[in-house]
């Protein structure tokens, strides 16, 4: 019999000022069916067995959950909260929404970033299987040709640990810590892939061109 998936939030970190592609915003940027790429981001992870979704806001609040709320079926819609010290880095938007996440009854957290449009829901519910099948452990990560990359999924163990730090490396001290012991799931290069850059942007507007 298999292991039943635990109850796992997901949390999108949207609140960055994408200072790197100014004077456009990276999460409002079109694919070629003019879908802003936060709101494809949010799909995928709306489409997974995470639950609660809870995203995060800052720079742009208003423009940017907007865009990410296009078509977000009603009964999927997230807890949307406004990091109000997002500017001190992408460790104070991951610790508003970890507060969030800590208040349901969940056994773990999915951190998503909101610039991740090619990730799947079916990579996010493979990482909820495997964190069923080791309950014990740290989280889960995701691997590409022996790269990690993200999302990351956490176990609540160390939800107080993800509050406290500090700067704008999010968690990647924990994730030197821990990363050894946590299971990995095999996937594609889009764990890695970013667009942070105006050609990067450039070639984001051709994606999705067949709908």
């Amino acid at each position: 019999m298999s292991r039943a998936a635990p109850c796992v939030a997901a949390i999108v970190l949207a609140a960055g000022a994408s200072s790197r592609t100014a004077p456009a915003h990276k999460l409002l940027a079109p694919d070629a069916t003019g879908l802003p790429m936060i709101a494809r981001t949010l799909r995928a992870v709306a489409a997974c067995r995470a639950d609660p979704l809870v995203i995060v806001f800052g720079h742009r609040s208003t423009e940017i959950q907007a865009a990410a709320l296009r078509g977000i079926p009603p009964e999927r819609m997230p807890l949307c909260i406004s990091a109000r010290d997002h500017e001190a880095g992408l460790s104070r938007t991951l610790a508003a929404g970890m507060a969030v996440a800590a208040q349901h009854d969940v056994a773990g957290t999915l951190i998503c970033l909101g610039d991740m449009p090619l990730i799947s829901s079916t990579l996010l519910d493979r990482m909820i299987a495997a964190f069923a099948a080791h309950p014990a452990c740290p989280g889960v990560m995701p691997v590409h040709a022996g790269r990690r990359g993200n999302p990351i999924l956490w176990s609540r163990r160390l939800f107080p640990a993800l509050m406290t730090q500090a700067g704008d490396r999010g968690a990647r001290a924990l994730l030197d810590r821990y990363g050894a012991d946590m299971p990995q799931v095999a996937t594609g290069p889009e764990i890695t892939e970013d667009f942070d850059t105006p050609a990067r942007l450039a070639e984001y507007a051709r994606l999705f061109a067949g709908g």
